[in-house]
């Protein structure tokens, strides 16, 4: 049976989500899947006009991410979880409605950045932590923490609370801008929530979002349009050219699942996403994209930041929606046939001039006078002729490819060329260094050394 570490209701048109694992509510895998869950239900739920995350019980709002999960996962494990948290938080923020928090009791760590995306921090009076404390464990706070609370408190009281990993009381809080406001022991719970909706009522908006969609509709049989086969470290996500009867949401969030898998997979060294169908669903149109971007960009740029090389193979024409995927992907394969064809490529620019993916690919489109076809996107480069897409992307598997190494590459790339420069070269000499510490550093040099080929296991 299932376990729920989310109870969720609403009252007067907002979300209440109630974080439930006892005793600490700590972040785990688990506990994020389904808030992820959540937030895409209330997304497309034109009704909903805010969300307020409380705690359950009257010891902890949530006491960080869950120590016991990431010392029994291996490395590569934790590092896609805390950024599969961190992207949590950001869809969370990202919601055109508003949200409030409900500190209820201890609140550390990874807890604490959870708080630090809502809009409004409501917290009960009483003594306990309130903090930082991952530079005890030899970490720090990776789920934004470090950004937001300077941007909250100042960079000097942020660079102090988290070098010193010392808690804080809940009236200095208060003091320093932490919490909005402290709420008396007394009918606390039920004082809070009807403040945090008030709060929610005068802020917010209804959502403008079109017609809902029930993108929890079970008899739409979504595992026969995705699907997903596993061979020697290379996934690939199967698209069928049913997409073309089912609703674009259904397929993202079915694409979303098997993402989520494979990112915590330690042997997928690569992705491939063989979309059949021209479209993206049914509903494959500017219009549906622009009403529901949030989810679809939230989804896409997992895609961009996943550190792994991701591949989309392109059996005809793409539309809309099925463009911005392909912008998204590090790589878009099409087969000589294909290649040579006349067939029109839908390049919308009303969408693709708004994407934020669009500019690293400006090179591609200014080539060409014009792009009205297939056969002008391979010219430009955009595409890549490929007959065997499987066979072309084990380049990048172990024992060929040093999978980590060419990881840290496509992140160095997509996360750093958008940042000032002195910025992109830290992140790149930070995931240098991690680097040299790996087994795959090692034996690329040796092997360059001894004149042979390297034999990489992607660790």
């Amino acid at each position: 049976m299932k376990q729920n570490f989310i109870n969720y209701s609403e009252l007067r048109n907002v979300a209440i989500l109630e974080l439930d694992d006892p005793s600490a509510n700590t972040l785990t895998y688990h506990l994020l899947k389904e808030l992820e869950e959540r937030v895409f239900h209330i997304a497309t739920n034109t009704s909903i006009r805010g969300i307020v995350i409380i705690g359950k019980g009257e010891k902890f709002f949530s006491g960080g991410v869950n120590i016991g999960m990431l010392l029994t996962a291996g490395r590569q494990h934790n590092s896609h979880f805390i950024l599969f948290a961190a992207e949590v938080l950001e869809l969370i923020e990202s919601l055109p409605i508003s949200v409030v928090t409900i500190i209820n009791g201890n609140i550390t760590g990874g807890g604490l950045e959870l708080a630090l995306i809502a809009d409004y921090r409501i917290a009960i009076a009483g003594s306990y932590n309130i903090g930082f404390p991952e530079v005890r464990l030899g970490v720090i706070p990776g789920m934004g923490g470090t950004q937001r609370l300077a941007r909250l408190v100042g960079p000097q009281r942020a660079l102090e609370m988290i070098t010193q990993g010392e808690f804080i009381s809940p009236s200095t809080s208060l003091d320093i801008g932490l919490i909005d406001v402290l709420l008396p022991l007394e009918n606390f719970r039920e004082n809070a929530i009807g403040l945090a909706i008030d709060y929610i009522h005068q802020h917010s908006l209804s959502q403008t979002k079109g017609l809902p969609i029930s993108w929890l509709d079970k008899s739409t049989d979504i595992d026969d349009v995705v699907q997903l086969s596993i061979d020697k470290g290379l996934a690939v996500i199967h698209i069928t050219a049913a997409a073309n009867t089912h609703n674009s949401i259904d397929i993202l969030i079915a694409l979303n699942e098997y993402l989520l898998d494979l990112r915590t997979d330690d042997e997928i060294y690569s992705v491939l996403i063989d979309l059949k169908s021209e479209c993206f669903g049914k509903d494959d149109n500017a219009d549906f994209f622009k009403v529901h971007e949030t989810l679809f960009r939230y989804i896409f740029n997992k895609i961009s930041g996943y550190p792994r090389i991701v591949a989309l193979n392109v059996h005809g024409s793409l539309q809309n929606i099925a463009m911005e995927l392909a912008l998204h992907c590090d790589y878009r394969l099409v087969d000589l046939t294909l290649a040579t064809s006349k067939l029109t490529s839908k390049l919308q620019q009303n969408i693709n001039s708004d994407s934020p993916e669009y500019e690293r690919f400006r090179p591609f489109f200014n080539s060409l006078p014009a792009i009205s076809s297939i056969a002008d996107l391979v010219s430009s480069g955009f595409y890549r002729i490929q007959d065997k897409p499987q066979e072309w992307l084990m380049r990048f598997v172990p024992p060929i490819g040093a999978g980590q190494a060419i990881g840290y590459a496509k992140l160095a790339i997509t996360k750093g060329y958008k940042e000032p420069l002195s910025s992109s070269l830290l992140l790149e000499r930070h995931l240098q260094e991690q680097l040299f510490m790996s087994h795959d550093s090692k034996e690329g040099m040796t092997a360059y050394v001894e004149k042979r080929k390297p034999f990489f296991t992607g660790a």
